[in-house]
């Protein structure tokens, strides 16, 4: 049976001649917060984090989070690309990675050649290539221009010779970094039927993207990735509440949260960080507050905010935050806020005082 396996998977990228850049360092050692280690002439840099995941027969994964998340970082380290630095990861089943499709190609080469070295790359035998070779071959369209060159053709050609030979074998788990678009309109639809059905052959799928819509459409679970550490995974519902949550401008107003903290300016063009992303690992602990008139001082008699504060659980803490914040006084929704009807009233809140409540009458 099928099946992927990850635990405390951890993948470290060297960065030579560091000491050219102490200055960069230095700044990135406060944000992220122990994640570079460094000896006299490198510094590494730590891309997956004690990952650990199960994904078996029948799942299809989406993984989500903002760029450099640690999102294509983890397709390749399941699909093998990178060794785990830390950690054990293990797979059964014969893997399709999906991005990169065009590797193995070889430019001087005919069409017809490259799909024998791609099958092969692939790790089909020679038989099984020559036996596709003209379901390939008819599917790319391409006719007379698989015996020319590759160097002669554009790069849609390109990618519909790509799609079709990595599309022909069937595997049993699929690996996809955002979803392939090929060609004009006529074979882009034919393609999204062959794509389709692939999937839904496969045992597993894991899936990379950006699009809220499609993560829903094609998959049943979700992971939230951010610093390269897994912060949540489970149902794609529950998984995109967290994330709409803490990416999203209709409760966490991320250009607020840098204007009030100016400090925090330059962190954020390092790769990887986001306001959201810091409020969760760093300010929540720092006292710093959220933006929209929310002071965490409000949380301080709150035995559950501060329960999670003291474990080090900060997704928890801000969801403590996410909750209880519409019912407080001094809370200044944005322009965009829709108030969330049957949220029971915070019975269980703690006030703290100069931080009060509405009345309950008055949420109604």
């Amino acid at each position: 049976m099928s099946y992927i396996k990850l635990e405390n998977v951890c993948i470290d990228f060297p960065i030579l001649d560091s000491k050219s850049r102490s200055l960069r360092n230095d700044l990135m050692q406060k944000v992220i917060g122990g994640r570079l280690s460094k000896s006299n002439k490198t510094i590494s840099v730590r891309a997956l984090e004690n990952v650990t995941l199960n994904f078996n027969k029948g799942d299809r994964v989406g993984l989500i989070g903002h760029n450099g998340a640690g999102k294509t970082t983890l397709l390749r380290a399941i699909a093998g690309v990178y060794p785990p630095s830390a950690g054990h990861m293990e797979h059964s089943g014969k893997i399709a990675s999906l991005f990169d499709i065009s590797l193995g190609f070889d430019l001087e080469s005919s069409g017809y050649e490259n799909i024998l070295l791609r099958g092969l790359f692939s790790g089909l035998s020679k038989s099984d290539i020559l036996h596709s070779m003209d379901n390939i071959s008819n599917f790319t369209g391409l006719g007379n221009f698989l015996q020319m060159p590759l160097r002669t053709y554009s790069s849609g050609m390109l990618m519909r010779l790509a799609f079709a030979v990595a599309t022909e074998i069937q595997p049993d788990i699929i690996l996809m970094d955002e979803w392939i678009g090929v060609g004009d309109s006529s074979f882009l639809d034919q393609a999204t039927k062959r794509l389709e059905t692939f999937i839904d052959q496969s045992s597993i799928l894991v899936l990379a993207s950006h699009s809220e819509d499609l993560i829903r459409k094609t998959c049943n679970k979700a992971v939230l990735m951010g610093q390269g550490q897994v912060l949540k995974e489970g149902l794609v519902d529950d998984v995109f509440d967290h994330y709409n949550f803490f990416g999203s401008s209709s409760f966490f107003d991320m250009e607020e949260y840098i204007n009030l903290h100016p400090d925090l300016k330059n962190s954020m063009s390092i790769p990887g960080m986001a306001p959201w992303m810091h409020f969760i690992k760093y300010g929540i602990f720092e006292g710093r507050s959220p933006g929209l008139g929310i002071e965490i001082e409000a949380f301080s008699s709150d035995k559950i905010f501060n329960h999670a504060i003291k474990i080090g659980d900060g997704l928890s803490a801000a969801e403590r935050i996410e909750q209880i914040a519409p019912f407080l006084q001094c809370f200044k929704p944005p322009s965009n806020w829709r108030d969330r009807v049957n949220i029971p009233y915070p019975t269980d809140f703690t006030v703290t005082e100069g931080y009060p409540l509405i009345a309950s009458e008055d949420k109604k």
